[in-house]
């Protein structure tokens, strides 16, 4: 008799699932950022600089600063690879960049979009305010003149 118990089973699903509509999934879909073309060719270029700079030695940032502000023409590449090591080794935490092409946005790139377009309009209280927030207090100094310096190789 307990060998029988043993071999029916308690529980027997139907098979059928109950889908509901989620308020907190609509929510979320509706508020995915959305670039415009403009941005979307930016973020795709720094996606490739940001690529490019993980093979670059790690600069000593200060140092690197220096040298850079007391370059009058400096290249795209050596700002976007100071900012970019910047950002590796002192960001609050590890920041996600998808490859170059990819279709969806991480919000670290959607935070690097608007530290451009802050920049871009001379809003330096709002790009101070977005360094402030991804970038450890020691550092910030150093990323804003980094960040300022990329956008204008950028333009």
């Amino acid at each position: 008799m307990a060998r029988s118990a043993f071999k029916t089973p308690l529980f027997e699903p139907e098979g059928r699932v109950v889908s509901f509509p989620c308020p907190t999934s609509a929510r979320i879909l509706a508020e995915r950022p959305r670039l415009d073309d403009s941005q979307r060719v930016d973020l795709d270029r720094l996606r490739w600089l940001a690529l490019r700079s993980r093979l670059a030695p790690k600069p000593n940032l200060e140092k690197a600063c220096f040298l850079l502000a007391g370059e009058k023409s400096t290249s795209l590449d050596r700002f976007a690879t100071c900012f970019f090591r910047g950002l590796e080794s002192h960001a609050r935490r590890e920041m996600v960049f998808y490859r170059p092409g990819s279709a969806g946005v991480s919000d670290d790139e959607v935070w690097l979009v608007r530290l451009l377009d802050a920049w871009r309009q001379g809003d330096q209280r709002a790009a101070a305010a977005l360094i402030a927030w991804r970038v450890q207090p020691s550092h910030q100094r150093w990323m804003r003149f980094l960040a300022e310096g990329l956008v204008g190789a950028l333009n």
